[in-house]
Order: C-alpha cells, then sequence, then structure tokens
C-alpha cells in the first residue's frame, strides 16, 4: 500500500493555562507504583502468591546464601503479595535462583501467561547484569534481556509462552530463575496456565497515511510556551548533546526540542511546549511521537495533553501501553505534572509512542508537551524527535513540492 503524505503547515500559538533523597533509574529496588491490570478471566491453574512461601507444589532452588526468592508486599500487581528476588548487595556471589512446579496439561491450555517486571536500566542497557528467565523441562522458553517487549524499569507486564507444542496429559516443569551479578530486583505474580489472553490493542502507529510531518531536525515549528512551574524555563529547540544519535526508524538526530540541550534540566522547574492548533479528522486522528528520555524514575516526567479552548484547559492523553507512572510523592512534588501518570525512568533509546485523538474529531487541539520536576536530583531530561498526525484511511495527496516530502524523512 502506498502512502499518501501531506504537508502539514507549524503554527505558532501563544497560551497560557490555568492549573488548579528520591530514587532513580539506575535503583536497585522498585519503590513506585505499578499500574493495574484487570485479571483477564482466562485461568485454569493460577498462582497470585498470597499464601506461605514457595506456594503449595512448587519448590525453590537456592543458590546464594544471602538472596533468593521470596515474598514482597509493596505494590503488587494484584492482591497483598508477589514473588521477588533482591540482589545480592553484599556480593558474596552470583545469583541462579529458581521457582519450580509441575502441571500436567489439559484440554484448553494453550498458554503460560504471568506478569514480571525488572529494571531495564540493570537487565537490558547499559549493564545486563542479570536477567529473569522461564524454563520448561530445563529448556529456556523466554527471557527478561530478550523478550521483554519494550517494558520500562519497574513496570508491571503482562507476557505469555504458547503451550500448544505439549501434549495433553503431558506434564511440564516450569521453572522461573533469577540469575546475575551485581543486578537489581526482579518481581513475578499472577501465573496462570489456560486460554492465552487476549493481545493488546495495537497502537494506531506508524499510520499507513501521514496527514502532517512536525520534524524537529528541521525546525521548531514556532513551538509556545505555557508557564505552569516555579523555576525558569526547561524547553529549548537546538543540537543535543549526550543523548542517542539515532532516532526512530534509524533517522539521524540532528535538532531537538528538548528540556536541556547540554547537561542537566534545572530542579522545582516546570512547563509545557505546545505546538498546534492541528483539525482532527477521519484522516487525521493518530497522534505518533518518537522520543528520548533519561529523568529522575518516579519523581520527575512528562506528559503529553491536548486543548480544545485555545489553552485555557487541558486533558491528558494516553499513549498505547500506558505511561511508566504515576508522580504520586507527596514529599518531593513536580512542577506542571505531580500526581499524574508520566513518562518516568530511562528509555535506553527513541522510542514511539502512540496517542488515539479520535475522541476529538471534527475539533481543533493544541498539542502539549508538559514536564516538571521537584526540588531535588536532576537528570538530563526529555527530547522530542518528530511529532506525526495521520490514519489508516488513504486519502487524496495535497500537491506539495517532492522536497519538501523528502525534507521530513532527513
Amino acid at each position: 500500500m502506498k502512502r499518501a503524505i501531506i504537508v502539514g503547515l507549524c503554527l505558532a500559538f501563544m497560551a497560557t493555562v490555568a492549573f488548579a533523597g528520591p530514587p532513580n533509574p539506575s535503583s536497585r529496588r522498585a519503590t513506585e507504583i505499578m499500574f493495574p491490570i484487570q485479571d483477564d478471566g482466562y485461568r485454569l491453574m493460577f498462582e497470585g502468591f498470597e499464601g506461605t512461601f514457595p506456594p503449595a507444589g512448587w519448590t525453590l532452588a537456592q543458590t546464594n546464601t544471602n538472596e533468593t526468592w521470596g515474598i514482597e508486599t509493596y505494590d503488587p500487581f494484584e492482591g497483598l503479595q508477589y514473588a521477588s528476588c533482591q540482589y545480592d548487595a553484599s556480593y558474596s556471589g552470583p545469583q541462579d535462583e529458581w521457582l519450580y512446579f509441575d502441571y500436567t496439561i489439559e484440554a484448553g491450555d494453550d498458554c503460560l501467561s504471568f506478569y514480571a517486571f525488572a529494571s531495564t536500566y540493570w537487565a537490558v542497557d547499559p549493564y545486563q547484569n542479570y536477567n529473569i528467565l522461564v524454563t520448561i523441562n530445563d529448556q529456556t522458553v523466554w527471557d527478561y534481556y530478550n523478550d521483554n517487549n519494550g517494558a520500562v524499569t519497574w513496570q508491571w507486564q503482562q507476557y505469555s509462552i504458547d503451550l500448544s507444542g505439549y501434549d495433553v496429559g503431558e506434564t511440564i516443569t516450569v521453572g522461573f530463575g533469577y540469575q546475575g551479578y551485581d543486578g537489581a530486583q526482579g518481581a513475578l505474580d499472577a501465573v496462570e496456565i489456560g486460554e492465552c489472553p487476549p493481545p493488546p490493542p495495537e497502537p494506531c502507529c506508524p499510520s499507513d497515511y501521514v496527514c502532517l510531518v512536525h520534524d524537529f531536525n528541521t525546525t521548531s515549528c514556532g513551538w509556545s510556551e505555557v508557564a505552569c512551574g516555579l523555576g525558569p524555563v526547561p524547553w529549548e529547540w537546538g543540537v543535543p548533546t549526550g543523548i542517542p544519535t539515532v532516532a526512530c526508524d534509524d533517522v539521524a538526530v540532528t535538532n531537538v526540542l528538548g528540556t536541556a540541550l547540554a547537561g542537566d534540566y534545572t530542579a522545582q522547574t516546570g512547563e509545557g511546549a505546545v505546538i498546534g492548533p492541528y483539525d482532527i479528522t477521519q484522516n487525521c486522528w493518530c497522534l505518533e511521537l518518537c522520543h528520548y528520555y533519561d529523568i529522575e524514575s518516579g519523581y520527575d516526567g512528562g506528559n503529553v495533553k491536548v486543548s480544545t479552548d485555545g489553552g485555557a484547559t487541558w486533558t491528558l492523553v494516553q499513549p498505547f501501553g500506558g505511561y511508566d507512572d504515576i508522580l504520586d510523592s507527596t514529599t518531593y512534588v513536580a512542577e506542571c505534572v505531580g500526581g499524574e501518570e508520566v513518562f518516568t525512568g530511562y528509555s535506553g533509546t527513541f522510542v514511539r509512542d502512540c496517542f488515539d485523538l479520535s475522541a476529538y474529531m471534527n475539533e481543533s487541539v493544541l498539542i502539549g508537551f508538559f514536564f516538571g520536576c521537584d526540588s531535588s536530583v536532576v537528570y538530563p531530561g526529555w527530547y522530542l524527535k518528530w511529532v506525526k498526525l495521520g490514519s489508516d484511511e488513504i486519502t487524496p495527496v495535497k500537491d506539495t513540492s517532492w522536497g519538501g516530502i523528502k525534507a521530513m524523512y532527513r
């Protein structure tokens, strides 16, 4: 299918808006709220780690004398408890810690599903010091490093393993392992065997049809400020330093709209960067954001909001897959985004997030990128490479120059 592209015009818009020792991404232990995900209703076998540990029928195989799998009660995925393995802070030796259970396959046992979280900072990038694994009959069928599906540090995420290759009546041994040295916390909850859970909604981007491309590589697009914090303005456009040089789709990074182009953002500051207005139509409702962030986890962050009244009020819009966390601290309150869902922590690379704006069909919206931090601990910040609007609809192409089209993909 060919992709039809219409050049979007950037409109400067000045707007005002009325707003009625923390941990960080390298922390070794989860201390933030995990987003709850509702029971999928497909359970035949289920273990939520709510009773004694290890659960009846499960076996703990401990090799490290200091740290192994046990019970944790802070912010379970559901219920009151979950299985957790902390890293051995005494560095007495490597960890190779396992939980095992046997299970006889029944009709309808299509998937092994579970929720897990770990630290992408320590498990994936940049250190890769530890891993969470799943084995069936001592064969690795999943591991966090290779199969985390873009997970974010300390966020519960569901994973499923296909059991269709096993016969009804066959007994399998399932193992959940923690392996590494000088790693970080790993956690497990809501283990079930049964029908496969329904797949999550597919993100609406990349779109087949792109109606607007706002590439910060080539222009600042006349973004405007929305004052909502106490400190200096955090947003600026230009050449960044110290961040990845390749963005989504392997596009080189030359300029970005970011919270600090060199060094870290300033403590106790917050502001919104606004672009638009844009008309949301049946051909132009899926918002695509290519961005990178390295932000103090759980205390500072950024989110995306839209306004239909010229910036007088703003409404948070959700990305497919959700934000990373809620800034719920009452001691260290972030400017502008305190108490709200945000991107926070460390994305590792430039990532693509998609937002469904179809609720604003046939309306004109401003799009705001709101960032805020508290009074202590600063990090590099939040960097935007491009914003696109599109859909899966195909409509006639608006006249434009070939040079204009090529400029969108520099």
